[in-house]
């Protein structure tokens, strides 16, 4: 898309599981929030972090999360793992 501004908004989380995910989803809707009408999301990009949660602790917890994000329209959401010692959020906003 020609003119269009990307930017990215990044936090990241440490809280304990399942818990942090209600501090994500928190961040989330706040940053929309505070977007206002000015900007729309491209992208949500969501990395859980490996060492602190085992995979056999992520369901049902990751399916309520995302649908509860999935309200965000106009927006692809990404859910991945990563080996980096807190969960990351990456917000990108088009304009």
């Amino acid at each position: 898309m020609r003119g269009t501004e990307i930017s990215r908004h990044v936090e990241a989380f440490s809280g304990s599981w399942p818990d942090v995910l209600s501090d994500m989803q928190e961040f989330v809707e706040l940053s929309f929030l505070a977007a206002g009408t000015k900007r729309r999301a491209a992208n949500i990009r969501v990395l859980i972090a490996r060492p602190l949660v085992p995979s056999s602790h992520l369901q049902p917890h990751i399916a309520h999360f995302r649908q509860a994000i999935s309200a965000v329209p106009s927006c692809r959401i990404e859910l991945r793992s990563t080996d980096q010692t807190v969960h990351t959020i990456e917000i990108e906003y088009r304009r």
